[in-house]
């Protein structure tokens, strides 16, 4: 795309109807709208102040045509794309308006791509790289509460929310450089404690923002429920036992590999899953575990990349183990909502997993399961119903709603931040290392209002939208 040029496109639904709008866009817009519209008292539309509308008549060159119109002039930088605008409003049929646009291409506009007038929005600042995802939405929503949430992302309700704790990591990030720079200048550094302190509440606040979030895709389709816990907890077992009391009698419900070694799972596996009237994408993936092994640890990432996707995750905890601690690690990783899984109780009581979790304040729905003898597996359906049901992912007035693109990023933000904390802690001389983390953390936040995004995010974004959007 040249954004320097004056483009046009049919920017009304397509086929017949009561009205059609012919968007220009540009710097040569209103000079366009000079040579083509005829307005009621011969005024030009290049004289016109901003949002001014007319009636007349629009007559392209080339095009044989005399169609009754209303010209809306919207100046730079008042206006959607920030540059010159003018809207012709004619009647919608699909032959004229097709013949319209050909007309104003001779009068020197080229031919909008997918989401240019969007992208120019966005390059003007008139948006964030969230905000424009939304308009697609907003076009997209086929229900009332799709609308809805398309619109709180429109509203940049999840930018003001990440901006805020991208402010806080900044400001924890100047006391580290000023620590790095000027170490011989007798200026006071910031004590370990206080640098792991504030970067894990920067870390615990990004973490409840996205446990608070609610998922776009949510609104009009599938579920994105994620197993995730520690190595050889029995994640693989509760997925197939999920399906299998899921799927018909005498079906042959098991995906997952289940054997007593631990990183058994090493890939995502994934299958449809449906609770009631609900329909879920049920994910089994990787233990959560900290390993020098290189397959280990790209699975461990993989794992991440699926958990930082869900619109819900379900926290396995094993009853027989010794101690829970690690379980912090593992809770404080995950940014969507969760429901906690006890699992292994034909083994083990739950009563020390909840006594844990009671003393921690861990605020999420809890279920003792086993499934060897399918004990509990109906309360953590009821418990999966209520989550989507009764607010825990869909919450019309908790926290902002995102897109999965977002959620991943999120989710890398966080594991960054987590990083950040554990380094910080150490003695001196971790400075460099805390100061990488918190700048790829920053660099994942940055994406989500785009920025720092790529090529390769606007093509894979704007891909999906449609011309004159």
């Amino acid at each position: 795309m040249n954004l320097s040029d004056t483009i046009v496109a049919v920017s009304s639904p397509e086929g017949a109807g009561e009205r059609a709008v012919l968007r220009l866009s540009g710097a040569d817009a209103l000079r366009i709208a000079d040579r083509v519209f005829v307005a009621a008292d011969l005024s030009r539309p290049s004289a016109w102040p901003t949002y001014r509308a007319g009636p007349g008549r629009l007559e392209p060159p080339g095009a044989g045509l005399s169609v009754p119109a209303v010209l809306y002039v919207m100046r730079a930088p008042r206006s959607y794309t920030r540059e010159d605008v003018a809207e012709f409003h004619v009647g919608a049929w699909p032959a004229v308006t097709g013949a319209l646009v050909a007309g104003l291409m001779r009068a020197g506009a080229r031919a909008g791509e997918p989401g240019e007038f969007t992208l120019r929005a966005l390059v003007g600042g008139r948006l964030d790289l969230a905000q424009a995802e939304a308009v697609m939405a907003v076009v997209g929503a086929a229900n009332e509460a799709a609308l809805r949430a398309a619109g709180d992302l429109l509203r940049g309700h999840l930018s003001a929310e990440v901006a805020r704790v991208a402010d806080e990591v900044r400001g924890i990030l100047v006391l580290v450089e000023a620590d790095l720079d000027f170490s011989d200048q007798g200026i006071e550094a910031a004590p370990p404690e206080e640098l792991a302190r504030r970067t894990g509440a920067a870390r615990a606040a990004l973490a409840d923002l996205g446990r608070r979030s609610r998922s776009l895709e949510t609104f009009g389709g599938e579920v994105r429920l994620v197993i995730a816990g520690r190595p050889n907890v029995g994640k693989s077992s509760l997925f197939n036992r999920l399906l299998a009391d899921a799927a018909e009698a005498g079906t042959d419900a098991d995906r997952a590999i289940v054997a007593p070694e631990a990183g058994t799972t090493r890939d995502e596996v994934r299958a449809a899953l449906r609770v009631g009237d609900l329909a879920f994408v049920l994910s089994d993936t990787a233990g959560l575990d900290e390993t020098a092994d290189e397959l280990a640890g790209k699975a461990r990432g993989r794992a991440l990349e699926a958990i930082g996707r869900a619109d819900l995750v379900l926290v396995a905890m094993d009853a027989t183990a010794p101690s829970h601690d690690w379980m912090a690690e593992v809770i404080g990783l995950v940014t969507s909502p969760m429901v906690l899984v006890i699992t292994k109780c034909d083994l083990a009581p739950a009563d020390a997993a909840r006594r844990w979790l009671a003393e921690r304040g861990v605020r999420a729905a809890v279920v003792a399961t086993s499934a060897v003898t399918g004990r509990g597996l109906a309360d953590l359906c009821d418990a999966l119903v209520r989550a989507v049901e009764g607010g825990g992912v869909d919450r019309q007035a908790a926290g902002p709603v995102v897109t999965a693109r977002h959620r991943a990023a999120l989710e890398a933000a966080v594991v960054a931040l987590a990083r950040a904390a554990r380094v910080a802690r150490r003695p001196r001389g971790a400075g460099e290392l805390v100061a990488m983390e918190l700048r790829e953390s920053l660099d994942a936040l940055a994406t989500v209002t785009g920025q720092r995004a790529g090529t390769d995010i606007l093509d894979a974004i704007f891909s999906r939208f449609c011309i004159g959007k």
